[in-house]
């Protein structure tokens, strides 16, 4: 098959399935020695088992909502004290007081990638904007004290108190109007509990991926992908670096094998910190990134690690990164959580699976209803909150449905 570059170790050391990117009937196992060890050959029929397990799943397209906690900010305040009040344990950090800013260049026109700082006195953090010009600035999260806050981009500054929301107006380039560069990279859960769904996510992801080649504008994307399990599993984190060619990227996508991962939390704080680090990501000054995760279970919040996934959210937003995560069947009230955090934080959209009268993949606590959210079918879901970051550098693009989606 056409491999993409491997960021960390051959694909082959990892439950994944060569067979299923190239023939729906695998192969015989080579022939070995008299007497020899078949662990090549047992590692194929696993693999040709696994292509006949996918070969009968039913051909169902998956459907899926989102909400946006940042414009429903309130409500999402509100939500974050009911969970704590459930004692449930999570990595947290505060986001009220919340300043947002929104960063206009050359024309009036939103500055993506931009730099902004943010001080309180001589102390203060960097952070830069994502694909509309705006970055969130969450005082609690870098202990940053009350206010107020001096906030400077592009030569222009001004002053922010708790809870506001700013402009600044520069002279700095945009990139409207100029080939967009754009790195989408998928981060997987491919852990056991995923199997009944990773087939079908397969299928939506190849999808997606063909389609943002389609999109119109003069787009230059890259796409990859990070699988993550858990201690113990046949590997914690691998990464498929970035690649132009749509082609190599479904060819790797379709060897992803859904295994291991004994216990409900996974390797997510570990996987976050690869999927920022390991992917040759393209510079964040004039590129749009985003990530989408698809997952159904939290981190191990427990564990001790090298880098927190909250830490990982600040690298996020530091880069201008959006983190969209999607949650499958199975999302308990902690992993909602996480994931509302990793999307709120980033100033991106919670995504969701969702089974029509049936609800969605959502925890037992929820504040979300059926009325807040459109239903579509996920890969029209995913290619519209993509061509959305677009926007605002291509202009209005032709998505796949009309109408607005639900906040």
């Amino acid at each position: 098959m056409a491999e993409l570059e491997m960021a960390v170790e051959p694909a082959g050391d990892i439950d994944y399935d060569e067979t299923a990117a190239s023939a729906e009937t695998p192969a015989a196992p080579p022939t070995t020695a008299a007497g020899a060890t078949t662990e090549a050959a047992d590692a194929t029929t696993a693999a040709a088992d696994e292509v006949r397990h996918e070969s009968e799943q039913p051909q169902t397209r998956l459907t899926g909502g989102s909400i946006d906690d940042n414009e429903r900010f309130d409500d999402y305040l509100e939500y974050r004290a009911v969970f704590f009040g459930l004692g449930i344990p999570v990595r947290d950090l505060d986001p009220t007081g919340r300043i947002v800013v929104t960063v206009t260049g050359e024309g009036g026109l939103p500055a993506a990638g931009a730099e902004v700082r943010v001080a309180a006195g001589p102390i203060g953090v960097g952070l830069r904007t994502t694909a509309d010009g705006t970055v969130r600035f969450h005082p609690e999260a870098y202990e940053l004290g009350g206010g107020p806050f001096t906030v400077s981009a592009g030569g222009a500054s001004t002053t922010a108190e708790r809870g506001e929301s700013v402009a600044l107006a520069t002279s700095l380039p945009t990139l409207a109007g100029e080939t967009v560069a754009l790195d989408v990279l998928f981060l997987l859960d491919s852990t056991g509990s995923m199997e009944d769904e990773i087939y079908q996510l397969k299928i939506t992801i190849d999808e997606v991926a063909q389609r943002i080649h389609r999109l119109p504008g003069d787009v230059d994307v890259h796409l990859g992908m990070t699988l993550y399990r858990d201690e113990g599993d046949v590997f914690l984190t691998r990464t498929f670096d970035f690649t132009p060619d749509v082609g190599d990227f479904s060819e790797a996508l379709a060897g992803v094998v859904a295994a291991d991962g004994g216990d409900w939390p996974e390797a997510l704080d570990e996987a976050l910190a690869d999927a920022l680090s390991v992917p040759s990501w393209r510079s964040a000054a004039d590129t749009v990134q985003l990530v989408f995760l698809v997952a159904d279970a939290p981190p191990q919040v427990l564990r001790q690690v090298p880098v927190p996934y909250t830490e990982s959210m600040r690298e996020a937003a530091r880069r201008g990164i959006k983190i969209f995560p999607v949650s499958s069947s199975g999302t308990d009230d902690q992993a909602e959580f996480v994931f509302r955090q990793l999307a709120q934080f980033t100033g991106a959209r919670y995504v969701f699976l969702t089974y029509g009268a049936e609800g969605r993949a959502t925890g037992g606590a929820t504040d979300i209803d059926q009325r807040d959210y459109e239903e579509l079918s996920l890969d029209d879901l995913i290619v519209r909150l993509v061509a959305e970051e677009l926007a605002d550098l291509l202009g209005p693009t032709e998505t796949p449905e009309d109408g607005q989606q639900g906040n």
